[in-house]
């Protein structure tokens, strides 16, 4: 089982390697931004729902590629940097230091931008809400109720996050090549996309609405076995 609290993985040098890689950030972010909306588009129009769903969605299955991909270059540290979970069906799912690190622990990770975004708009969010959000999602692998977001069904976004994940990915990753973002810092990168995102979605949506959103989606999708998807 994970330890959140105890992780050495926020001082990776791994990620400190990488902090100045991403050229232009704010471009990239506001590349990424609209990428999403041009592709998840209707009309011109995306509802803000769904908008936080897909970017948290694509945004917490980054974390697992990129955790995944250090593993597979032979690149682990600790035995608890990646851990795999395996369901009474067969199929994997993935926890661990780095995963941790790259959606939550380090202070530039998925979800740390997301919250210091919805509180720059007005948000009370509690770190618990990831805490019990993460004891949640592991409590669900192998079940039905896995990546399920706990949402009223009008807060719900219209898709589930690995449908997101399967409909976006490869273009998104398409566009993070073109914009020479290294995969060490994709879930930056995203996160980034997130935090224009509240301040510039029309119609704004609740912040804290929007953060248990992001967090709802990204969570499950970090446990997903990226080769599933890519």
């Amino acid at each position: 089982m994970e330890s959140l609290a105890d992780s050495s993985a926020s001082v990776d040098p791994r990620r400190q390697e990488t902090e100045d890689t991403v050229e232009s950030p704010g471009l990239v972010a506001r590349a990424l931004l609209d990428h999403v909306i041009q592709e998840m588009a209707t009309d011109g129009h995306v509802q803000p729902i769904d908008l936080f769903g897909a970017l948290g969605s694509v945004g917490g299955f980054s974390c697992v590629l990129t955790a995944f991909d250090i593993a597979s270059a032979g690149d682990l540290s600790d035995d608890a940097d990646l851990i795999a979970m395996e369901a009474e069906d067969g199929s994997r799912y993935y926890t661990g230091n780095l995963p941790n690190a790259f959606l939550l622990e380090s202070h530039d990770s998925l979800l740390n931008l997301t919250y210091g975004a919805a509180r720059r708009s007005g948000a009370l969010i509690s770190q618990e809400m990831a805490m019990e959000t993460l004891r949640y999602v592991v409590s669900t692998i192998g079940h039905p109720q896995f990546g399920i977001p706990r949402l009223t069904d009008e807060n719900r976004p219209a898709e589930t996050p690995v449908a997101y994940v399967r409909r976006l990915w490869p273009k998104l990753a398409d566009a993070l090549d073109r914009n020479r973002v290294p995969l060490s810092r994709r879930p930056f990168a995203i996160g980034l996309a997130l935090e224009l995102a509240f301040f510039h979605v029309r119609p704004p949506l609740d912040p804290s609405l929007a953060a248990r959103i992001v967090t709802e989606c990204a969570i499950p999708m970090a446990r997903l076995d990226p080769r599933l998807i890519a």
